[in-house]
């Protein structure tokens, strides 16, 4: 046994070393649970930096990397076939939204095609039930939103958008091409839609006063306060606010992040936990706002009028505000 001095001696280098080497420790490796902390979150519900869904919005370096599989399907779906045939990304198929994604025969009441003429359009293009469909324009985004609302009310599995489209691949030094691009057909058969996610005059009359509802405006202010006409009659649904799609975007025609998209939306008033329903002149622009509502912020039940206010503001028994 050691002498009492010796032991004390030996137990004040231990703590002496002991302290010695905490000093030398990097802080971080001294609370471990440190770098597990998340944010906490802010009065508006704003969970962070990531789309609800990440895996519907592919980047420049996704589409150099897969534009060539065949499981994948590139639709080129900007302002006009003039636009394509100047140039397009590798592979890319072409949809002029105007025609090819409107009812033929009743353009202005339900304007999205029928499950035949889907079925027609997609065998055209020789896309399959299996293929990834990504798709873009030269219009932030807004064409391919709303051809990716149309896939999913046929319930294609998996479709999605290439953030920026033409300006985003030019911007990120990736050259147009102009070479043919003849897809093997294919006998697509569309699966029942999906109405939850699209709705009618009907259902938006009967709603308007139901304090779970509210309605996204997504046209020029002008149009929403009536001063802009597209209709025989001009004004709004009674009760709708009014947030242009423009406002979603970048100057470089991606999508603003999600923090900014959640405060853009929370702060004129419209959370999860309601049922929305979002409109325009013609289902365009409302159908973009819906892919920003219900893909990129998970908001559970929103729809978009198809018809919109090309048939809402034609109807002399549609309830108007102005």
């Amino acid at each position: 046994m050691l002498p009492g001095s010796n032991r004390l001696h030996l137990l004040f280098a231990l703590v002496l070393a002991t302290r010695l080497f905490a000093a030398c420790q990097d802080p971080a490796d001294q609370n471990p649970a440190s770098e597990l902390q998340e944010p906490e979150a802010s009065e508006s519900h704003i969970s962070g930096n990531e789309y609800a869904n990440r895996e519907v919005l592919v980047d420049t370096e996704w589409v150099l990397a897969n534009h060539a599989d065949p499981a994948v399907r590139l639709i080129d779906v900007s302002s006009s076939l003039e636009v394509y045939n100047e140039g397009r990304l590798p592979h890319a198929g072409y949809v002029q939204w105007k025609k090819d994604l409107v009812n033929a025969d009743n353009p202005v009441e339900g304007q999205i095609l029928t499950a035949d003429e889907f079925s027609k359009l997609m065998s055209r293009l020789g896309v399959r039930k299996d293929h990834t469909v990504v798709l873009y324009d030269n219009a932030d985004n807004l064409f391919a939103a709303r051809a990716y609302w149309v896939l999913k009310y046929y319930r294609h599995e998996d479709a999605r958008v290439y953030n920026g489209g033409r300006k985003k691949w030019l911007a990120d030094g990736q050259e147009l091409t102009t070479e043919a691009f003849a897809p093997v057909t294919s006998n697509y058969v569309a699966e029942k839609p999906h109405p939850e996610i699209a709705t009618d005059w009907n259902y938006v009359v009967n709603s308007i006063d139901d304090p779970s509802v509210r309605f996204c405006d997504a046209r020029r202010p002008t149009e929403y306060e009536g001063e802009e006409l597209l209709s025989d009659r001009g004004g709004r649904i009674p009760g709708a606010t009014n947030i242009e799609w423009t406002r979603s975007v970048r100057e470089d025609g991606t999508f603003l992040e999600a923090h900014a998209l959640a405060e853009l939306y929370q702060e004129a008033g419209f959370t999860p936990d309601q049922e929305i329903i979002t409109y325009c002149q013609t289902g365009v622009r409302g159908a973009h706002t819906w892919f920003v509502l219900s893909e990129l912020l998970g908001y559970p039940r929103v729809r978009n009028y198809d018809g919109s206010w090309e048939e809402y503001g034609n109807r002399t028994d549609s309830p108007i505000q102005n």
